[in-house]
């Protein structure tokens, strides 16, 4: 028989959840976990860092091989360009954005997704004011797991 590690799963990989000014903490990871997009990107688009500013992010999930994160730009905002070691899905939520991923362009829109696999660098551009559903994904070796 073989001894068990009980992990608390509220607490996942990186400890207990954080929280900031504007937002509680929360768990970034449980065995199943159900969001709105539309009522992210919205209460998103609320806070002062949006308001304020060209884009605003909340990580969804967080695990050491996985994020899903939802971040609201405004038109002409970019994410900057992502080293590629992980493989990425970018939705589109509402609004339009052009992704680009090695020279090659894709114009994204509401329902669209695009799937990048690693080892290609990425940018997201915002062509009107967006809401985008990031999906990263590592590989084992990235991770050491």
């Amino acid at each position: 028989m073989t001894s068990l590690e009980v992990v608390d799963r509220r607490k996942g990989s990186y400890g207990s959840p954080g929280g900031s000014d504007t937002r509680a903490g929360r768990t970034m990871i449980e065995p199943l976990m159900q969001f709105s997009l539309d009522l992210e990107a919205d209460s998103l688009r609320l806070e002062p860092e949006y308001r304020t500013g060209d884009r605003n992010s909340r990580t969804l999930t967080k695990e050491t091989d996985l994020r899903v994160l939802m971040t609201v730009l405004r038109e002409g905002a970019a994410l900057d360009k992502q080293d590629g070691d992980a493989r990425a899905t970018v939705q589109i939520i509402d609004g339009t954005a052009t992704l680009e991923v090695d020279g090659a362009e894709a114009h994204l829109e509401p329902a669209e997704v695009a799937v990048v696999d690693r080892g290609h660098p990425w940018v997201l551009r915002a062509d009107s004011d967006c809401a985008v559903l990031l999906t990263i994904a590592w590989p084992r070796e990235k991770v050491g797991v």
